[in-house]
């Protein structure tokens, strides 16, 4: 017996749910283990109730502390200052939807020896046909599941420029002049506390950074700026980094011979550096970055000031769509609607191997 429309439709509804929201959210990250922003964003990710057309948040710019006479000595009848809090602003991050859709036509199907029917009968389908569309789902929605974290995980990293509807990602915060444009609607160039660090040698960024097995220039460099990027309360606690730029640390730390002694007890020697680390903090290997032609390069943010905001319910949100009237083909579609946004940009950094 075939199928109706309605129960082939379900069958598909079921199993793109079973591969866009597991069980186990690990399930899904089996094969998205070599795209650590996704695991990292979507770890971390607040939701957020409504919203048109901005993610907000306030910020302190200005302090009472800036304005003259807000501490000062006074004796006898000297005439008092009272000052006002004016600082506060308000960041905005456009909110985007994104769209992933897939179809299956009836042709595909019937080439399968699957029939279906939408004379609005009942009909029981055969076993033989239940596991053939079963088989066929699995193979097509492996690939849309694969296609769709691929495209999300660039997405989250490139500055939007690609594409004016989509969301603006980690290079539209994290860039490589911090000195102009704005960020969040607050001008970077005249707010000099709303920069994150960066060495790129990039316009008013610092310039890039040396390495030098000897004297250690890259780590150095490092530990420096981290002291920094704490010291307004930040505590980064994601680095991600292109080929060149792990290859570069691990050299300066197996020239001072920290590599790990693990595996000597069975006569094998590891010359792995074990793993580098700055405090609770593993510089991790993002192929992504790679491919973007920056292999140089490592990002550094806290996760807790720059994270990924969904809209409640709105994020991996499967629809069914109606078949087209002019087509025998049937649709799915998964939506995202959220804004990447930051809060503090001192406790970000980027920095790019000379």
């Amino acid at each position: 017996m075939p199928f109706t429309v309605a129960q082939a439709s379900d069958l598909a509804a079921i199993q793109l749910n079973k591969y866009i929201m597991p069980d186990k959210p690990e399930d899904i990250f089996r094969h998205l283990q070599n795209r650590p922003l996704l695991q990292k964003l979507y770890s971390t990710k607040k939701e957020y109730g409504s919203g048109l057309t901005y993610v907000r948040e306030g910020v302190q710019g200005a302090m009472m502390k800036d304005q003259p006479g807000s501490y000062q000595g006074i004796s006898g009848d000297d005439v008092l200052t009272f000052t006002a809090s004016s600082g506060a602003i308000q960041t905005q991050f456009p909110i985007r939807w994104m769209h992933a859709g897939f179809k299956i036509t009836l042709d595909e199907l019937l080439a399968q020896g699957i029939h279906v029917e939408d004379n609005g009968n009942n009909v029981t389908a055969t076993k033989d046909e239940s596991s053939v569309l079963l088989d066929l789902l699995k193979t097509r929605l492996f690939d849309f599941s694969e296609s769709r974290a691929i495209n999300a995980n660039l997405t989250l990293w490139l500055d939007g420029s690609q594409d004016a509807k989509a969301i603006p990602g980690i290079k539209s915060i994290i860039t490589d002049d911090p000195t102009t444009g704005t960020l969040g609607g607050i001008d970077r160039a005249t707010n000099t506390w709303w920069r994150h660090i960066a060495r790129t040698g990039v316009g008013g960024a610092l310039p890039t950074v040396g390495y030098s097995k000897a004297d250690q220039t890259l780590t150095e460099t490092l530990l420096k700026d981290m002291i920094q990027l704490k010291r307004f309360g930040g505590n980064p606690d994601v680095m991600l980094a292109g080929a060149d730029f792990v290859d570069a640390v691990n050299r300066e730390c197996r020239a001072k011979g920290t590599i790990t002694m693990t595996g000597w007890a069975d006569k094998k020697t590891n010359v792995e550096v074990s793993g580098v680390k700055f405090g609770s903090v593993e510089i991790v290997y993002d192929p992504t970055l790679d491919d973007l032609g920056e292999a140089k390069s490592c990002y550094a943010w806290d996760s807790n000031h720059l994270r990924l905001r969904p809209q409640k319910k709105e994020w991996n949100k499967i629809t069914n769509q109606n078949q087209p009237a002019d087509q025998f083909i049937m649709l799915k579609s998964v939506t995202d609607r959220g804004a990447l946004s930051q809060n503090q940009p001192d406790s970000s950094a980027k920095w790019v191997l000379a």
